[in-house]
C-alpha cells in the first residue's frame, strides 16, 4: 500500500514526538529517589544502577504558578549504584504566605528523564513535632539538639530518623543517620565525619529531621564552617633525661607537622626540640619521646610543649617545670693538674747527680 506524501511527513512527526518524550533505554535505570524544600532550602538525591555522564538536575521554587527562583546542578560522571545528592539555598526575600512547590527536573542529552514535585506550606503551616535548638559543625563532625515542641499543655516525645550530611559545594560529600531517636526533652546528637577534609577549606552541614506520627513532617536546617586541622596534647612526662608528649588527633583534616619542646632557666633557653609528628585525624593518638643533649644539671626549670599546627600556627600548648636533683662530678668545673715537666723526674735525677759525685770521688783516691 502507497501512503501519500501528507501522511508520510505525519507518520515522521509521530516517531520524531515519540523519541522526544520517550526516555532513552539505556537511561531507565537511574531516577529521583528523594527530594526535600522549604523557603530557604532544597536537596534532591538521585540513584543510578549503571556508570552515566552529563546529568543536568533542575530546581524551580514555584509560587502561584510564577517561577521564584531557579538552580541547576551539573553531574559530569556518576558511577553504577551510587546517589548523588545536590543542594541549593533560595534566596527569596520577603517571601509570602502560602503553598509553594518545588518541581525537579532530570535531563540527559537535552531529553527529560524525570519530574517531580515537593510541596510545602510557609507562614501558617503546621508546627512540626520537633524542632533543632542547636547546631555547631566543626571539623571533626557535628553536634545537634534536637527538641519536642512544647505548647501550654506540655510537649510529647516523638520518634525521629535525623539525617547529618556534609557538603562541598552543591554536593553532599558524606551522609549518616540516626534512626528511631526518642525526643522527650532536647536531646543532644552528635556525629563524626568519616571522610578526609581539606584545610581551610569552607564545607557546608544540613541536618534533617523526619517524623511521622502524629502526621510525616520533615525539618532541616544548615550551617558552615571551615576546615582547620586540630591536634590536642592529653599527657606529659618530663625529667632531668627528656620528655615525652602524648597528641589526640581533634579534626579529619590530617594533622602533618611538629611539636615543640622548650627548656627554659632564668628566662633563658638552654635546649629546644622540634620533633615530627606522625600524621593524624580524629581519635588517632601518637607518643612523641626525645632526650636532652644532656642530663639538666640541678635545679628548676621551666618546659614549653606546642603542637604546631600546619600552617604554623599553635594548636596546643603546655607550660610547666622540670625539677632536677641530678648531680654528677661531670658536671663539676674540672680542676687543672699540673703539667709534668720533661725529661727526668727530680727524685731520679738527685739520684743521678749523687751517683756522679760519688763515682767521681771514688776516680780522684785512685789517680791519687
Amino acid at each position: 500500500m502507497r501512503l501519500y506524501k501528507p501522511f508520510k511527513f505525519i507518520l515522521l512527526f509521530l516517531v520524531i514526538l515519540i523519541c522526544n518524550l520517550t526516555p532513552p533505554a539505556w537511561a531507565e535505570d537511574i531516577a529521583i529517589v528523594d527530594m526535600y524544600s522549604d523557603i530557604d532550602s532544597t536537596d534532591i538525591t538521585i540513584h543510578s544502577g549503571e556508570h552515566y555522564t552529563d546529568i543536568t538536575l533542575m530546581a524551580e521554587l514555584i509560587f502561584d504558578g510564577k517561577v521564584l527562583e531557579s538552580k541547576q546542578f551539573n553531574i559530569e560522571d556518576i558511577s553504577s549504584d551510587t546517589d548523588i545528592t545536590k543542594i541549593a539555598f533560595w534566596d527569596i526575600t520577603n517571601p509570602k504566605e502560602g503553598f509553594y512547590r518545588t518541581r525537579m527536573t532530570m535531563s540527559m542529552d537535552g531529553s527529560v528523564l524525570e519530574t517531580g514535585y515537593y510541596n510545602f506550606s510557609y507562614g501558617w503551616q503546621a508546627i512540626p513535632g520537633v524542632s533543632f535548638k542547636d547546631i555547631v559543625p566543626d571539623s571533626s563532625g557535628i553536634s545537634v539538639i534536637l527538641a519536642p515542641y512544647t505548647t501550654l499543655a506540655g510537649s510529647k516525645p516523638v520518634l525521629a530518623d535525623v539525617e547529618y550530611m556534609l557538603v562541598d559545594g552543591d554536593t553532599v560529600i558524606y551522609r549518616t543517620t540516626d534512626s528511631r531517636v526518642t525526643v522527650a526533652q532536647a536531646t543532644p546528637l552528635s556525629k563524626d565525619w568519616n571522610v578526609l577534609l581539606e584545610n581551610n577549606h569552607d564545607y557546608s552541614t544540613r541536618v534533617k529531621a523526619k517524623i511521622s506520627s502524629p502526621r510525616d513532617a520533615v525539618i532541616a536546617q544548615s550551617a558552615d564552617f571551615t576546615a582547620k586541622d586540630d591536634a590536642r596534647i592529653t599527657e606529659l612526662y618530663r625529667d632531668e633525661t627528656g620528655a615525652s608528649a602524648t597528641v589526640l588527633g581533634h579534626s579529619q583534616v590530617p594533622f602533618d607537622s611538629h611539636i615543640v619542646f622548650t627548656v627554659t632557666k632564668d628566662n633563658s633557653v638552654i635546649e629546644e626540640v622540634r620533633e615530627k609528628c606522625p600524621i593524624l585525624t580524629t581519635g588517632d593518638d601518637e607518643t612523641i619521646e626525645i632526650i636532652w643533649s644532656r642530663k639538666l644539671a640541678e635545679g628548676i626549670y621551666g618546659l614549653t610543649v606546642e603542637v604546631v599546627g600546619n600552617d604554623g600556627d599553635t594548636l596546643d600548648r603546655w607550660d610547666t617545670v622540670i625539677e632536677s636533683d641530678y648531680v654528677s662530678s661531670a658536671d663539676a668545673t674540672p680542676v687543672p693538674t699540673p703539667t709534668e715537666t720533661p725529661g727526668f723526674s727530680i727524685v731520679p735525677a738527685t739520684f743521678a747527680i749523687l751517683a756522679l759525685i760519688l763515682l767521681s770521688g771514688q776516680m780522684d783516691r785512685r789517680n791519687g
